[in-house]
């Protein structure tokens, strides 16, 4: 056992949840951090503290009490290790739990919000039926950060692939795929649907993305062209290319432009399947600009 982890249990056996918070704050880079840093603790030590309390904390509402401790003091850290273990106490107190993992969707630390979305992706799948409606009336939640945990806790969901839930997923994530804000949307069809919804449920995704390419909204377009920027496409490039012909003909430059960008990657992949139907558009003058865009790039 090396010092961290020395000191990280006798905190732990003492109940001493300043001392676990210190110990975790000396892993980070705290107010040093720069760029993409977050300042906080490393993924392995938030989860041996967790596994630690665990551990030690066998009463459901110690856990809670501990847990609700964590995600009420300043520490970023301690809202990590805090964002592990609240589904663990969601059937102690579900609508503090909900109102807390809320808070944290919209931190002020990208690491925690992360914890924040996989934490709702979680208590989604473990409580589908009554978390639900709440992640719906997140979609429509002023913050870009908790409009976002609905996406990040949807891809979670849907890669426990439980197969009567693909419809109800898609749904939830309909009205984020017209949303204007770009940290929901990078998140979005290139990430969340190409990554999960699409290898899990295929059929459905196709479908709903079939609707949204038929949609005049912009942001709903882009998001249906990026998902085939991603590797999650490149199974599907054969129906990829279907949508993203249809698409090629938007004049729009936020529309075309993710169009030419999504068809060159799986172009790169996919070679056989988009050559040939890029070679086609450029004879039509509606796509020529995006197939010259593409040809650069094959």
């Amino acid at each position: 056992m090396n010092t961290f982890e020395h000191e990280l249990a006798a905190a732990v056996e003492q109940d001493d949840l300043d001392a676990v918070i210190t110990a975790l704050a000396k892993r980070g880079s705290g107010s040093l951090a720069v760029g993409a840093d977050p300042g906080t603790a490393k993924v392995p030590d938030i989860l041996l503290a967790a596994k630690l309390i665990r551990s030690h904390v066998t009463d459901s509402a110690d856990l809670f009490a501990w847990v609700k401790q964590l995600l009420t003091q300043t520490d970023f850290s301690g809202h990590q290790l805090g964002l592990v273990m609240l589904s663990d106490v969601y059937d102690q107190k579900p609508t503090i739990v909900l109102q807390l993992l809320q808070r944290h969707a919209d931190s002020a630390n990208w690491a925690v919000r992360e914890y924040a979305g996989i934490c709702a992706g979680r208590i989604l799948d473990q409580h589908f039926t009554e978390v639900y409606p709440v992640l719906q009336a997140w979609t429509q939640h002023q913050s870009e950060n908790v409009r976002r945990a609905v996406v990040i806790a949807t891809m979670e969901t849907a890669k426990a692939n439980h197969p009567k839930r693909g419809a109800k997923l898609l749904k939830l994530l309909d009205p984020l795929m017209r949303d204007e804000s770009r940290y929901v949307r990078v998140n979005l069809g290139q990430f969340a649907v190409s990554l999960a919804l699409l290898k899990n449920y295929p059929d459905l995704t196709w479908k709903w993305l079939h609707k949204h390419a038929r949609s005049k909204n912009e942001f709903a377009r882009w998001n249906v062209a990026m998902v085939w920027s991603a590797v999650g496409g490149r199974k599907y490039a054969a129906e990829g290319m279907e949508l993203l012909t249809e698409l090629a003909a938007d004049e729009r430059r936020f529309v075309w432009r993710a169009v030419a960008s999504a068809t060159a990657k799986l172009g790169q992949a996919r070679p056989e399947v988009v050559k040939p139907i890029v070679k086609q558009w450029r004879a039509d003058p509606q796509r020529r600009q995006v197939a010259e865009v593409v040809s650069r790039y094959l």
